[in-house]
C-alpha cells in the first residue's frame, strides 16, 4: 500500500483486476465451516445497526423518506430500517446477497451497479453506505452515482475506518483496517472530505471516533491507548517509507461516521 502524502490516505496499487477481485470476494463471502470470512463480519455489523437506525433518524429529522442501502449485502440493514417504519430499499453486486434480502427477509432489494442501473432505480431522500467505500476500485465513482440518485437535498450517511489518525500515525500500517485486496482505501478523515467533495456533498457531521455507545467509545479509546503502547514496542513503528509500506494486521482502529447532504 502507499499514502497520499497530500491527503494521507492510503490506497493499494496497482489496484486488483476485475477478475482478481471476484475470485477474492466468492471467497470471502462464503460461510465460515466453508472457509469464507463473512459471518462473523456480518454479526459485527448486525449489532451495529439499532444505533445507525437512530441515526438515520437523527441525521433527517426522523423524516428519512424513502431510503437505499448501498452495499445491503443480504438485505439485514434494509430489514432493520423497515422495521422501524422507513421505506427502505437495497442494492447490491451480489447477486445471492440480494436473493437472500429478497426471498428469506422478504424486503426490496435490487442487483447491479448503481451506475448501470441509473433511473431503474428511482429516486432516494436518503442513502446509507456502511462499511463498503473502502472496498472499491473507484470510491468517488460510486460517489457519484449515489448523488445521481438522491434527490436535491438528500443525505448520505457513511462509515469506513480511518487512517492516518493519532492511532495510525503511532502504529503505521498496524491497524486492522489495513487488510488488502478486502481494503482497497484506507480514508483518512481529510481524504474522505475530499472525495465527498468530489462527489458533490456538503458533510454536515463529521465524527472521527464512532461507536454506538458513548461507553463504547470510552472503553475502546483506553483499549486502543494501551494496545497502541505494548504493539509499538513489540512490533515497531516507524515502518512507514518513502512509497510503499508493509502491514501487520492488529484488532485496532477507530472508525469514522459522516453525515453528507447533496448540495
Amino acid at each position: 500500500m502507499y499514502r497520499c502524502r497530500s491527503c494521507g490516505t492510503a490506497f493499494v496499487h496497482p489496484t486488483p483486476s476485475d477478475e482478481e477481485l471476484t475470485r477474492f470476494y466468492n471467497r470471502y463471502h462464503l460461510s465460515d465451516d466453508a472457509g469464507g470470512q463473512y459471518d462473523a463480519v456480518e454479526a459485527r455489523m448486525q449489532a451495529d445497526f439499532p444505533s445507525k437506525v437512530a441515526l438515520v433518524m437523527a441525521a433527517t429529522g426522523k423524516a428519512p423518506g424513502k431510503l437505499l442501502d448501498v452495499g445491503c449485502g443480504k438485505g439485514f440493514f434494509v430489514k432493520a430500517c423497515r422495521d422501524a417504519g422507513i421505506d427502505a430499499h437495497g442494492v447490491d453486486l451480489s447477486a445471492s446477497g440480494v436473493q437472500y434480502a429478497s426471498e428469506v427477509l422478504g424486503v426490496p432489494a435490487t442487483a447491479g451497479l448503481i451506475g448501470e442501473l441509473g433511473a431503474t432505480l428511482g429516486q432516494f431522500d436518503t442513502a446509507t453506505f456502511w462499511a463498503t467505500i473502502e472496498h472499491l476500485p473507484d470510491p468517488i465513482g460510486t460517489l457519484r452515482d449515489i448523488h445521481s440518485v438522491l434527490k436535491p437535498g438528500g443525505r448520505l450517511l457513511l462509515d469506513t475506518g480511518i487512517g492516518h489518525d493519532w492511532l495510525d500515525r503511532n502504529l503505521p500500517g498496524l491497524t486492522q483496517w489495513y487488510n488488502p485486496p478486502e481494503h482497497l482505501f484506507v480514508f483518512s478523515g481529510d481524504g474522505l472530505r475530499v472525495a465527498l467533495e468530489k462527489a458533490g456533498f456538503v458533510i454536515e457531521r463529521h465524527d472521527r471516533s464512532f461507536e454506538r455507545s458513548g461507553l463504547r467509545r470510552f472503553v475502546k479509546g483506553a483499549r486502543n491507548m494501551v494496545l497502541t503502547l505494548g504493539l509499538k514496542v513489540a512490533a515497531g513503528a516507524g515502518r512507514l517509507k518513502t512509497g510503499g509500506f508493509t502491514m501487520t494486521r492488529y484488532p485496532v482502529g477507530n472508525l469514522q461516521s459522516v453525515v453528507a447532504r447533496k448540495a
